[in-house]
């Protein structure tokens, strides 16, 4: 994201995201990662009408680096098995995260 479109209102809705996401992050008390690690990232919706897969990861990465959970989101070197869209009435982000031994 540009710091120009940061005052966007589509701009405004994503660092939201990415907040309430770190939010409840941090509430899970995850450990803090200084490895590559393999990130597992299950979005689940009810209808079809969300983002695209791409920018979803990025705000979950955005969100992970925000909640000081990894330093820098260059350390998820892969997607776990299972990453992706699904649908269901209880919508959820399903988040797992294992470090890598590379």
């Amino acid at each position: 994201m540009t710091t120009r479109s940061k005052w966007y209102q589509r701009g405004q809705r994503t660092l939201k995201f990415q907040r309430l996401v770190a939010w409840y992050v941090r509430r899970a008390r995850p450990p803090t990662y200084h490895c590559p690690v393999e990130l597992t990232a299950r979005f689940y919706f009810r209808n079809k009408r969300h983002g695209d897969l791409k920018n979803l990861l990025a705000a979950i990465e955005d969100a992970l680096q925000y909640a000081h959970v990894l330093p820098n989101d260059r350390l998820i070197l892969r997607y776990g098995e299972g990453t992706g869209i699904y649908y269901d009435e209880n919508e959820r982000i399903e988040l797992k995260i294992r470090p890598l031994a590379i």
